[in-house]
């Protein structure tokens, strides 16, 4: 009896990419009908065949047993996600449960289409999911393969659309006595605890769904409150705006950065306050908004999930390169200071 067939790795992160592009490319035609659900079809596919390329780059099986009579089957996503869970094996970028998550609520909606049908009212919602998602699947395949989606695409393509939010506005156009109005409150109400589960245990909620503006830098992090008023049920139309706190996004002082970083990382060496102002300057991550912020009258800067990422993400090495670094940095300036004072 002939085993199971050989499956390259390679090849599926190739169709992993392959099917994330087409998601994109056809999410920004101008004009396309079921735009939302063959979207969600194509990213939930994009990411089973790229969780199927850790395993099988990690030499775990990912067919099923064998039934008499029937040609070998793979498993499914939710049980590639259950397997990268439990082996451990999400990239340091990535916060696992989030992204999860985010896979999640998009096949939950990919199911809903392909079972039954979607109710209106959704699409403000599922772009922010689909948003994020396609981040997330970057930053995934760049860690495990090391190829750049944004390489193969104009970037900014992404969030064109005559509706897509410059701010987080939402326009949610919802009648009240419409029948599918429940149908979208339980959908949402699964989404809400989706974000809950990640909350509760302090991950990284901007995995999962995040508002951006035109240049795709974060405009905040997702909580499972902003999905309560995501549906007015009692206004036709209304416009829900909110108004942009930094602190939303960057939440994390010095102290929390540098505990969440040694949490996550995978390297043995534990790092110290040193070790993080030295990355941080290294970095210039105090002058990148995506990780960093500084109110005009604050002394320190607050810190972004998405500065745990990248800090957590670096190899001992990159930290012994900052510190020798940031040590000629400090004594020039000491030096530079002297020389003034003379």
């Amino acid at each position: 009896m002939a085993g199971a067939p050989y499956v390259s790795h390679v090849k599926l992160f190739e169709n992993a990419h392959s099917a994330m592009l087409s998601a994109i490319e056809l999410f920004n035609k101008p004009r396309i009908e079921y735009r939302n659900e063959i979207t969600v079809i194509l990213v939930t596919t994009a990411w089973e065949l790229a969780l199927k390329g850790l395993l099988r780059h990690h030499r775990v099986r990912i067919f099923k047993k064998k039934e008499r009579g029937r040609p070998y089957e793979s498993i499914g996503l939710d049980q590639c996600l259950a397997v990268v869970r439990n082996r451990k094996l999400w990239p340091a970028p990535l916060d696992g449960a989030a992204t999860t998550v985010n896979i999640q609520a998009l096949q939950e909606f990919r199911n809903r289409a392909i079972h039954l049908y979607n109710a209106d009212g959704l699409g403000t919602v599922i772009y922010s999911y689909l948003q994020q998602s396609v981040l997330n699947f970057r930053d995934f395949l760049v860690a495990v393969n090391g190829r750049d989606l944004a390489e193969s695409i104009t970037w900014d393509l992404l969030p064109l659309a005559a509706t897509t939010p410059s701010e987080a506005v939402q326009f949610m156009r919802v009648d009240p006595a419409a029948r599918a109005v429940p149908a979208i409150n339980e959908f949402l109400a699964e989404l809400r605890r989706g974000i809950e589960s990640v909350e509760d245990t302090g991950g990284d909620t901007g995995r999962i769904y995040t508002y951006y503006d035109v240049a795709l830098h974060s405009k905040k992090q997702a909580s499972a409150a902003d999905l309560s008023v995501a549906v007015d049920q009692d206004a036709d139309g209304k416009v829900l705006r909110r108004t942009y706190d930094p602190n939303d996004g960057h939440p994390l002082n010095a102290t929390t950065l540098l505990q969440k970083v040694n949490a996550k990382r995978k390297e043995k060496r534990v790092l110290t306050t040193h070790d993080r102002d030295a990355a941080v300057w290294h970095s210039g991550m105090r002058e990148n908004s995506r990780y960093a912020w500084k109110h005009s009258t604050a002394l320190s800067h607050v810190y972004s999930h998405d500065a745990v990422a990248f800090l957590a993400s670096k190899p001992d090495t990159y930290f012994d390169e900052a510190r020798k670094a940031y040590k000629e940095h400090l004594a020039r300036r000491r030096s530079a200071a002297r020389r003034a004072s003379s």
